[in-house]
């Protein structure tokens, strides 16, 4: 009887994982002078357990940061996120003015549809590394 709950267990608990996709992923241009950007994104989990987005990688940045903006009596405010949630069945979209991730100290200068890659790390899934196109985004104000 113990080693049919032993397999049991084991086969539920290899079905029972979140299954996360990146989606939509691209990076605003700046001006050359420019040393910060933003990246944005769908990240989806069809799978049916939640899984944590706990740090973001980039070869094009120094520090990649997951942050969230907010506007307070007009003033546009930003903060940083230690970690996103991502429910079962459910997309998270990082968007302008809202959740994104802060691209700081640029290590070179982002053109319009030049290619670029970012390692997202998961509790759970682990490491995804997700391509995405360098756009003009719209301003903020």
């Amino acid at each position: 009887m113990g080693f049919v709950l032993l397999i049991f267990t084991i086969l539920s608990l290899s079905f029972s994982q979140p299954n996360i996709v990146i989606e939509d992923l691209w990076v605003r241009e700046v001006p050359p002078v420019s040393t910060m950007s933003a990246a944005f994104l769908k990240i989806k989990n069809t799978g049916d357990e939640e899984d944590y987005l706990i740090k973001v990688e980039s070869e094009i940045a120094e520090i990649a940061e997951i942050h969230i903006s907010s506007v307070k009596e007009g003033i546009i405010r930003m903060r940083r996120v230690k970690e996103v949630i991502i429910p079962p069945g459910q997309t998270v979209t990082f968007k302008p003015m809202g959740m994104h991730v802060m691209l700081i100290n640029l290590k070179k200068t982002l053109r319009e549809g030049e290619k670029v890659k970012l390692k997202f790390v998961f509790r759970k899934s682990g490491s995804i590394i997700a391509e995405g196109t360098v756009r003009k985004g719209r301003s903020v104000r």
